[in-house]
């Protein structure tokens, strides 16, 4: 579930001003009903003269929309996402500052959309992918964010849950009170609440026995209050951890949200606290909630980029033994490409972007491997408490109307007190990454070294670990500039190794990594075809390089080429084809350990569906095992245990 994790915020900067709802929804799963009603104000801003958008999502039946006391004519536009654009337009231009007010009501059904999915037990209603309730927009397609009174009203036994809100309940309403501007997102499900006190009320709303509610909160609440501390305070009433399941994950495609004062996962993500999981997530409370990027340049780096940071401080503060790891190959149980390998991979598989000019995907796909070292790389040069110090400066200044880059770089600038262009034109506006040759030799009580730069070259801050005969090390910082650079270092007895940059601070071609990154480029290719929904011709591609055949395969490329097909059989309902795939996998020579536990799950629930009995119980306990060998990162434990209940459950 973690592979699917993206966070989904859009740019929301004010459109309109003093947007308040107050909204009734009732909501019964079983029917497939999910009824909106109520009214809207807000006063224009000067964008919006001439005309105002609405936007609700397509329902079951014709919205009913009207605008009070203000003469105008509306036409719609329907968005390929099943969004439906209200537009309405004013018979005479309006003064900034005009109120509006609107009554609706529609029978929004239980049609899916993104981030919109209702069942006869659950239900995901995400303001930030779906308009479930009327949102407000500039025309430029900036949402508003607003404040409320929304009232649910459901079955008996059902919870709906809204994060950053305050509540009273009566019965089977509960109404939600908005202070602070939100764009909403409801859930509903038979939660239990387990509540956890320290600065702030923390909240787990659970679906499932197997998530321990007062761990994440408790842990989820130091990670808050530790990155408070680097960041600065958030204005959130409480914070709540809400679960939604397994198979809507899998349905929706959303493997996570971060919403303003808490975090929506599916319950694979819950069941085993992750520090680079909420670490990133509750980054996000800063950058992309409280701070939002005004403008596209350098967009993925204020919201993706400093969530990923924050989530690698959290790492060196919680678990600092996993932090080198984290930022050379992957935090344990955490997305595996989220690292410096990853970025090397997508860079061999042709995919790089300058990381002020992030589009689509890589947003994600590059702004959490290579931005988030940029990033950290750049609060060394500053110092730490200068860079967050920075940081707390944007929060406070730019929380209402947006940051642009060029204010993010100018405020670093301030706190370091000299001019950064040089490394903001060789990390942030350019693709690649730096790659060197270094060799040594000792001339007495001198180190000799000498670096060479292969490609662009960079200035660079590097560390030297000088490792001596009787067993003991130094440390020494450098900097080198040029493409060639001979520099000598004090010595202190006979040396027997130097590594330059031996914890990986600086994102580079590592000798040891670059080798993996270009035979893992065939399933990096692979994999951003899936992720643009381009299954057949990641299928098509997949096959290609399965035909060439692997003579010489050390690093698991075609074991996890033909996992990718597997699951993307599987979610074509090519069930058959799906547990082929998995199988011939194991059959390989080299296997790929982080994919091994999910390859025998997913076999376990390919042999359920076909009444396997003999073949589930060989893939569970086999899932168990490679799990255990892997520190039992996937957390299979619980997952088994679940599933194989589940089976028995549906056994007549």
């Amino acid at each position: 579930m973690i592979v699917l994790l993206y966070l989904l915020i859009p740019a929301l900067l004010p459109a309109q001003r003093k947007l308040d709802y107050r909204l009734q929804v009732t909501v019964n799963p079983a029917r497939q009903s999910f009824f909106v009603q109520g009214g809207f104000t807000f006063d224009t801003e000067a964008a919006a003269a001439d005309s105002v958008d609405v936007v609700i999502s397509k329902g079951a039946g014709l919205a009913t929309l009207k605008l009070e006391g203000i003469a105008a004519l509306m036409d719609t536009i329907h968005k390929s996402t099943g969004d439906i654009i209200y537009r309405w337009h004013f018979r005479s231009s309006l003064p900034a500052g005009t109120p509006l007010h609107f009554t609706c009501a529609y029978e929004r059904g239980g049609e899916p959309a993104f981030q919109f999915y209702l069942d006869s037990s659950f239900c995901m209603a995400g303001g930030y992918g779906a308009a479930w309730y009327p949102q407000v927009t500039d025309g430029a397609g900036n949402h508003t964010r607003g404040t409320g009174v929304i009232t649910v009203t459901t079955p008996a036994g059902l919870m709906p849950v809204m994060a950053s809100s305050t509540v009273t309940v009566a019965g089977s309403t509960y109404t939600f009170h908005y202070a602070q501007p939100d764009i909403f997102s409801l859930y509903i499900g038979r939660y239990t609440r387990q509540e956890y006190k320290g600065q702030r009320p923390f909240y787990t709303y659970s679906l499932s026995k197997g998530v321990d509610g007062n761990d994440l909160s408790r842990k989820s609440a130091a990670v808050l209050d530790y990155l408070s501390s680097q960041f600065g305070p958030l204005d959130i009433p409480n914070f709540s951890i809400i679960e939604y399941p397994d198979y809507v994950a899998d349905i929706t495609g959303i493997g996570g949200a971060s919403i303003l004062g808490g975090v929506a996962m599916p319950t694979g993500a819950l069941r085993r606290f992750n520090y680079a999981l909420f670490g990133h997530e509750i980054g996000h409370q800063w950058w992309g909630n409280k701070v939002l990027s005004a403008g596209s340049k350098g967009e993925s780096m204020l919201s993706e980029g400093l969530a990923q940071y924050g989530s690698l401080q959290v790492v060196g503060h919680f678990d600092s033994a996993h932090a080198m790891a984290y930022r050379r190959t992957g935090y344990p149980g955490y997305i595996s490409d989220q690292c410096g390998l990853g970025y090397l991979k997508n860079v061999a598989a042709g995919n790089d972007e300058p990381l002020v000019a992030l589009t689509g995907s890589n947003g994600h796909t590059i702004g959490d491997s290579k931005g988030f070292l940029a990033l950290e790389l750049l609060s060394g040069i500053v110092g730490k408490q200068a860079f967050h110090k920075a940081l707390r400066t944007i929060g406070d200044k730019y929380s209402s109307n947006g940051v642009t880059w060029e204010n993010f770089q100018a405020e670093v600038e301030k706190a370091h007190g000299s001019s950064l262009q040089w490394f903001y034109r060789q990390w942030f506006e350019r693709t690649g990454a730096p790659s060197w040759q270094s060799s040594w030799q000792q001339q007495q009580d001198k180190l000799q070294l000498s670096i060479t730069q292969k490609d662009s070259i960079y200035q660079l801050p590097l560390e030297v670990l000088i490792t001596y005969s009787n067993g003991a090390t130094t440390l020494q910082r450098i900097n080198i500039s040029s493409r060639s650079n001979h520099l000598a270092l004090p010595v202190k007895g006979t040396v027997t190794n130097v590594q330059v940059d031996p914890y990986f601070k600086v994102l580079h071609w590592d000798e040891a990594l670059t080798p993996e990154a270009l035979a893992q480029a065939k399933v990096v290719r692979v994999l951003n075809l899936r992720r643009q929904q381009k299954n057949d011709e990641a299928m098509k591609l997949a096959q290609s390089y399965l035909d060439e055949g692997f003579p010489d395969d050390h690093y698991g490329v075609e074991y996890t080429l033909l996992y990718q097909m597997g699951r993307i059989a599987a979610m074509q309902h090519k069930d058959k084809d799906a547990l082929a795939y998995y199988q011939r996998a194991l059959q390989c020579v080299s296997r790929a350990p982080d994919l091994l536990a999910y390859t025998y799950y997913r076999i376990a629930q390919l042999a359920a569906a076909q009444h396997d009995d003999a073949l589930m119980r060989w893939a569970a306990a086999n899932a168990l095992k490679a799990d255990a060998v892997g520190d039992k990162s996937d957390g299979m434990d619980v997952k088994v245990a679940a599933f194989l209940s589940s089976v028995v459950a549906k056994t007549p």
